[in-house]
């Protein structure tokens, strides 16, 4: 049945608009104060660069420009334009309003055409003990001296503050009793900045408007197309298909009767041909392929602090290793690393089960809570010889601590930059699954530093055989961390990180038979 105007169009028209509006208001505000901000950022940098060259400029001008020194002189102050890119121009002047130099003028030699007098500085400003600035605003022109941090008229009496984001033509600083320097100012330099800031936020506001239309495609698409699919699904089991099967990969509501559904039509076969039977596996083994694929992300969320890569190698078409990113908001993220025993559909299902829970525990603040409320669930509802060891992760961005509850996981090994030393985590507790009770679990906080790495990992890493002998082991697990986490200086990402660890246990593998699902997770703090 087709609509005029669709449930699908509505969201993606309501979505786009807001994220529109949102995007324009939050450009708006963000530029203006952007602006501001780089005013008073020229404002102090300029105050400070003359507070800091005034003095010497001053002597140089009594050494060598009175000495004829003018080129030695010269160069020396266009090495003081090289330390600020805002100061267009320097000139010296006297207490009686002579123009001793001018760099916009005097570049090749000393001025020798007579006296000059300085026309666009008020000799006041010249004579006064305070520096001051000339402000060009929107109503008037005004001069403001400052002492001791704040603004004051000639006779020192205290001014109203220039205006947000004022822009100055040029500062007078006293730099000795005979001499006062005058810096001109150029905001090409700030204009650059913010045309560039603006350039870049325009890219971003695209970006999301148009990640905002195909986010209103994914979640109106998730609702309706389900619903579609289980209508085409009861149609054609009706009528005797019973080969048939819905493609529902939703970890919601429409998820599980979507699940329901294909089992229902699994039952159905059951008395079918073996050709039958075999042509069904199939579909089972691709759809339990998909369901993991959906599972795994396949983008990883954006984590404050932290830069994240993941790998899998599975062992078979369908692995028991199974990881995902939760986030949290804030900045904070819920993440795991499981590993369940065996491989092929029956792994693909508990590992399904076991993602489904971790999010449905998601809002749960105690790592140890959830990995309880989650060993109980599993249990119940798995085979007896069905177990999952798993590490449970949670980054807290305000604190920079990553916490971890190992459930019969391997040891987390943490690298520390400061130290260049690799260390394991803790290591112990049972596997979820295995029995209702977990008892006493350990929850462990890592305090991690800028360049400071974690790696997870299952144990098809740490047990890749070389040949049948020789396994990958603890000691070159560690020290292949050690060597990737210090590539480029210690600057590498966390995926180059991870790529140089996957390539050094290719390379000791050399293509003998993989055993295990071989899977990672590497966060770098940034």
């Amino acid at each position: 049945m087709k609509f005029f105007f669709s449930i699908k169009a509505k969201m993606v028209v309501m979505i786009t608009a807001l994220m529109a509006v949102i995007f324009l208001m939050i450009a708006f505000l963000f530029i203006n104060e952007k602006k501001d901000e780089l005013a008073m950022d020229v404002f102090t940098r300029v105050k400070s660069f003359a507070e800091l060259t005034a003095p010497d400029i001053a002597e140089m001008t009594d050494l060598y420009l009175e000495e004829e020194g003018f080129v030695y002189f010269n160069r020396e102050i266009q090495k003081m334009f090289e330390q600020d890119d805002d100061v267009s121009a320097i000139a010296v002047v006297s207490y009686s309003g002579q123009m001793i130099y001018d760099s916009s003028q005097d570049k090749d030699k000393k001025h020798d055409g007579g006296d000059r007098e300085i026309e666009f500085v008020d000799l006041n400003q010249i004579k006064a003990k305070n520096p001051s600035i000339f402000v060009d605003t929107a109503s008037v022109d005004t001069v403001y001296y400052l002492k001791d941090g704040e603004y004051v008229d000639a006779e020192e009496k205290s001014l109203q503050a220039p205006e947000k984001g004022f822009k100055m033509r040029y500062l007078v600083q006293p730099a000795s009793d005979k001499y006062s320097v005058i810096y001109s100012l150029n905001y090409e330099h700030m204009n650059k900045r913010v045309t560039s800031m603006i350039n870049r936020i325009l890219a971003t506001a695209g970006f999301g408007l148009l990640l905002g239309i195909l986010l209103a495609l994914y979640m109106s698409t998730r609702i309706t197309n389900p619903v579609r699919k289980l209508a085409e699904g009861a149609t054609a089991i009706a009528g005797g298909n019973l080969q048939y099967h819905v493609d529902i990969k939703s970890r919601d509501e429409l998820g599980f009767l979507g699940n329901a559904f294909n089992q229902m039509a699994v039952d159905l076969e059951k008395s079918m041909e073996a050709r039958v039977y075999k042509e069904r596996v199939g579909r089972e083994i691709e759809l339990a392929r998909k369901i993991q694929d959906q599972i795994i992300p396949k983008i990883l969320p954006k984590i404050s602090g932290l830069d994240v890569a993941t790998g899998l190698i599975p062992a078979e078409e369908v692995g028991g290793d199974v990881y995902d990113f939760i986030p949290l908001g804030g900045g904070d993220c819920l993440m795991y690393l499981g590993d369940v025993t065996g491989h092929g559909i029956p792994a693909c299902i508990v590992s399904a089960i076991a993602n489904s829970l971790f999010y449905s525990y998601s809002g749960v603040k105690d790592l140890k809570t959830i990995i309880k409320d989650v060993n109980v669930i599993l249990k119940k509802k798995t085979m007896t010889n069905m177990f999952m060891t798993t590490c449970l992760l949670k980054w807290e961005a305000t604190r920079s601590v990553l916490s971890y509850v190992n459930a019969g996981h391997e040891p987390i090994l943490c690298f520390s930059n400061k130290t260049g030393q690799v260390m394991e985590g803790d290591k112990g507790g049972l596997a979820l699954g295995m029995i209702a009770d977990l008892g006493e679990v350990k929850e462990v906080g890592v305090n991690m530093q800028i360049g400071d790495v974690v790696v997870v990992y299952s144990d098809g890493i740490v047990e890749a055989w070389k040949d049948e002998k020789e396994t990958y082991g603890m000691d070159r697990f560690k020290k292949a961390v050690s060597v990737a986490s210090k590539l480029k200086k210690g600057r590498a990402t966390a995926s180059e990180i991870r790529d140089a660890i996957l390539a050094d246990v290719s390379k000791f593998t050399a293509g003998f038979e993989q055993r295990d699902d071989q899977t990672i997770i590497v966060a770098k703090r940034v």
